[in-house]
């Protein structure tokens, strides 16, 4: 899965990243649906990046992660998430 994330209004990188680092990773690390979670600040060359951060999370089971995602914690963590930023979600199948 890959995230695109923007940061709201009035949320300062150092809070966001200081939250996950904090917070969020270490309960998703947990999932058992979830095997890898790295984050990555964007920039571009020129211009404005159309995102703060991507991030790319390697899951191991579908099915697990629906069931993961339907848990107490992680509703409690998404609705924090969604204070400090936006997301898109794009599910992928690496291919190479």
């Amino acid at each position: 899965m890959i995230v695109l994330v923007n940061l709201k209004r009035g949320v300062s990188p150092e809070e966001y990243e200081r939250w996950i680092e904090k917070r969020y990773l270490p309960a998703i690390l947990d999932l058992p649906s979830v095997d890898e979670w790295r984050g990555y600040r964007v920039s571009t060359s020129g211009g404005g990046p159309p995102h703060d951060y991507a991030v790319s999370v390697e899951i191991n089971d579908l099915e697990q992660l629906g069931r993961d995602m339907e848990s107490e914690q992680v509703h409690r963590l998404l609705g924090e998430l969604g204070r400090y930023a936006a997301l898109t979600q794009l599910m992928t199948e690496r291919f190479a």
